[in-house]
């Protein structure tokens, strides 16, 4: 499912559950560094290497570090009208909870079953050990954060995308590192400007986690402000 990228005025926000097309030879260079640092990441916590290791190691990331911060930095402000519509439509690429460029992403893989009144989408992730919190198994904010992520796209998906005004979590198990786990999200009901959406994780039959969220619809002019907002700050 692909979306062509909007001119000025142009709402972006309602094709935030579409990856618009192939990710950019740079991008996908990208996600090869952020596949990278999440190894490394793995490592930090884990190894036994010695200190002299350790510290070696660090001066190769602080080199590597330089040769990008050497580099130039367009921003946002200092982009064409062409280099700004490829990343609105990588947007989800650049997610913290989903984004393959991200490297604080696991990341979240999640495919949009059905759109409309009734969307539904599915996601799957596998979180590692920077994710523990109980011994061997998922720290809960990463759990809600990803509810978060499977109920927006959920409400995204239902044609009238909006923000989190608010999400509950009931955990109902220990969630397990290092195993596939399902999130499923759909919408409830749409009353107006408000989007109703519920959620569950699970771990093979084993029911870990449900969520409630509800989203208000945002008009497109407020996306344009947040737009201009980030930008300013580029």
């Amino acid at each position: 499912m692909t979306q062509e990228p909007g001119g000025a005025g142009t709402n972006h926000f309602g094709g935030f559950h579409i990856q618009a097309g192939p990710l950019s030879d740079q991008d996908a260079a990208r996600v090869e560094l952020a596949d990278e640092i999440r190894a490394m990441i793995r490592e930090i916590i884990s190894t036994d290497a010695t200190i002299a290791e350790i510290r070696q190691v660090r001066d190769l990331v602080r080199s590597g570090v330089e040769s990008l911060v050497a580099k130039s930095h367009a921003g946002a402000q200092g982009m064409n009208e062409a280099a700004l519509a490829e990343r609105s439509k990588n947007f989800l690429a650049r997610s913290p909870v989903l984004g393959t460029i991200n490297p604080i992403a696991v990341p979240l893989v999640i495919a949009v079953l059905q759109e409309g009144a009734n969307a539904t989408v599915e996601g799957r992730i596998t979180f590692t050990e920077p994710y523990e919190g109980a011994p061997g198994c998922v720290h809960g904010g990463f759990i809600a954060s990803a509810f978060d992520e499977v109920l927006g796209v959920a409400q995204s998906a239902s044609g009238q995308p909006g923000m989190t005004a608010n999400l509950t979590v009931d955990y109902r198990s220990p969630t397990p590192l290092l195993r596939e786990l399902v999130f499923r999200g759909w919408c409830e009901r749409v009353e107006g400007r408000k989007i109703f959406t519920r959620g569950t994780l699970h771990h093979g039959d084993t029911l870990c986690a449900e969520s409630a969220g509800l989203f208000i619809s945002m008009r497109p002019e407020l996306f344009e402000r947040l737009l201009a907002m980030r930008n300013s700050n580029q």
